[in-house]
């Protein structure tokens, strides 16, 4: 993460930046894909995108200087690029080991209706429902060292999972592309792309 300090008249506000992919949550991917592009500029578009990945007011963006703004949507310019993803086992969340099902040759009647009660809800976008189609791809592990069986109530897990970062869990989801580059294709021109500049861990922008 890249610290931000941002001078807003005369009051300094720190924000964080993330710099990879493997820094961006499930909750935030889901965010970013929710946004409504109909009728925005390249700009405007940037606005939201680095409002999401930082927590920062739209309206404070707005009162940046636009070297400053550009220096900013440097730092986001992974977003433009696939997700590279992670060989992972399992993900750790909250002190829990949840083992990545990705052998789909097999589905109990449990997880194909879900996965399709899911779908059809999100009109076949798997992009808003990412974190609850994680309730049936991540498991704990019984005494067997087995993944527990898929239940129902495995789906309050959804809230929990959106702390889960897209990197470790972009695989599961090319179970649904046609090319498995849907997730990263769909992130392309996300930023308006500024010249490239160096950028130092620590970011001072006064107005």
């Amino acid at each position: 993460m890249v610290e931000i300090n941002l001078e807003i008249d005369d009051e300094v506000k720190v924000f964080t930046l993330p710099e990879s992919w493997d820094e961006i949550t499930i909750d935030d991917f889901i965010k970013l894909f929710n946004i409504d592009r109909t009728g925005l500029s390249d700009v405007e578009l940037a606005v939201k995108t680095i409002s999401i990945l930082t927590n920062m007011d739209e309206e404070i963006i707005m009162t940046m200087d636009f070297k400053d703004f550009e220096q900013v949507a440097n730092v986001l310019l992974f977003t433009t690029k696939d997700v590279e993803p992670t060989n992972s086992e399992f993900i750790l969340i909250e002190d829990e080991k949840y083992y990545i099902k990705n052998d789909f040759s097999k589905l109990t009647m449990g997880e194909v209706i879900s996965i399709e009660t899911l779908l059809q809800s999100a009109d076949g976008n798997l992009f808003k429902v990412m974190d609850k189609l994680l309730c049936v791809f991540l498991r704990k592990k019984n005494e067997k060292g087995e993944l527990e069986t898929f239940k129902g109530h495995f789906m309050d897990r959804a809230e929990m999972f959106k702390k889960a970062p897209i990197s470790r869990v972009h695989n599961v989801f090319s179970f649904f592309s046609t090319g498995g580059s849907i997730l990263g294709n769909n992130t392309k021109d996300s930023l308006v792309v500024p010249p490239k500049k160096k950028i130092k861990k620590k970011i001072d922008l006064k107005k």
